[in-house]
C-alpha cells in the first residue's frame, strides 16, 4: 500500500496520480467506504500521466459518496468531466497536446462523426509535432479508432465512452475507457467464451485478435492487436482494466508472449484500455 488510513487520524495527504496510487486509492475505497470517505482531503496531482486520472474519475462518479474525500486536481479530470457532463470536446487547438473526446459524439458516418476524424487527425499530428514517427502514431491512431468502436458495439452505455490523449517530447499516451458492463459480461454473451470465469481470464481472451461477443468470426475484436502491430518496433506499455482485475503488458515489442502481468484490483466499472510508448531511435529518425 502507498499509504495507511490509520486510526482516526484526518490527515490530508498530497499524492501523485500514478497507477500504483490509483489502485491504492481504490481498493480503500471499495474496502472500508465509510472510514475512506470520512477521512481527510486527499488531493490527487497530476504525475504526467492520463491513464490513472481517467481511473480515478471514473471511479468517482461511478460512487461520488465513497470517494468524496478525493480532490483530483489536474486539469484532464476537469476534461474528463466536461465530456462526460456536456458532451465537451477538448485538446482539438492547435497548441493542445492533451484533450478528451465524448464518445457518444463519435457516431460513424454521421456529423459527429466528421468531428472524431478531425479530433483524431488533431492527436496524430500533435504527435507528429512533438517528434514522434508518422508511421508510429497512424498504426496507433488505427488502433485507437478500433478501439472507440469497440465501446459503441460491447459497453452498452455509449454515454460513459471516452478518449483521452496526452503528447510530450518523450511519450504518447492514450486511453479509451467507458464504465459499461465490462469485458467479462460482454464476453460471456456469446457461448463460445461462456466459460470464462472471472475478469482476469477475460481481459487476456480479449487481447487476442477477434475475441468479441460478436464470436471469433464476426470480423470484430482486432483493436488490441492493432496496438501489437503499431508498437512492432518500439517500447509500449499496456494496461487493460476490467471489473476487479488489471492487465499490464510491458517492454519491447509487447504481446502476449511477452511481459504480461495480470493482477486483482478493487472493483472499477467498465473497461479502461491505456496504451503509452517510448518511441525508440529508430522510430524518431522516421519522423515526418
Amino acid at each position: 500500500m502507498y499509504f495507511c488510513i490509520a486510526g482516526e487520524s484526518k490527515t490530508d495527504l498530497d499524492l501523485i496520480a500514478d497507477f500504483e496510487t490509483a489502485d491504492d486509492l481504490l481498493w480503500h475505497a471499495r474496502a472500508d467506504p465509510e472510514r475512506f470517505a470520512g477521512r481527510g482531503r486527499i488531493q490527487v496531482r497530476a504525475s504526467g500521466r492520463i491513464g490513472p486520472l481517467v481511473e480515478l474519475v471514473s471511479a468517482h462518479r461511478s460512487d461520488p459518496a465513497a470517494y468524496r474525500s478525493l480532490d483530483i486536481r489536474p486539469a484532464l479530470a476537469r476534461m474528463v468531466a466536461a465530456a462526460l457532463d456536456r458532451e465537451e470536446i477538448s485538446g482539438a487547438g492547435v497548441n493542445d497536446r492533451a484533450g478528451v473526446f465524448p464518445l457518444s459524439r463519435s457516431d460513424p458516418g454521421g456529423v459527429d462523426g466528421v468531428h472524431w476524424d478531425q479530433w483524431m487527425k488533431h492527436v496524430e499530428n500533435a504527435a507528429v509535432s512533438a517528434g514522434h514517427a508518422r508511421r508510429l502514431m497512424q498504426g496507433l491512431i488505427g488502433a485507437f479508432g478500433e478501439l472507440q468502436d469497440n465501446v459503441h458495439k460491447h459497453s452498452e452505455r455509449i454515454e460513459t465512452g471516452l478518449a483521452a490523449y496526452g503528447v510530450t517530447a518523450d511519450a504518447f499516451e492514450f486511453v479509451v475507457a467507458d464504465s459499461g458492463i465490462g469485458v467479462l459480461a460482454s464476453l460471456r454473451q456469446n457461448p463460445e467464451f461462456a466459460h470464462l470465469s472471472d475478469s482476469g481470464v477475460a481481459l487476456r481472451a480479449a487481447a487476442s485478435d477477434g475475441a468479441s461477443r460478436l464470436g471469433k468470426t464476426s470480423g470484430h475484436g482486432y483493436g488490441i492487436g492493432q496496438l501489437f502491430r503499431a508498437l512492432a518496433h518500439d517500447a509500449g506499455e499496456l494496461r487493460f482494466r476490467s471489473g476487479d482485475w488489471a492487465m499490464t503488458i510491458l517492454g519491447d515489442r509487447p504481446s502476449l508472449s511477452g511481459q504480461v502481468k495480470l493482477a486483482q484490483k478493487a472493483w472499477l466499472n467498465g473497461l479502461a484500455v491505456t496504451v503509452r510508448c517510448t518511441p525508440s531511435r529508430r522510430s524518431a529518425s522516421e519522423s515526418g
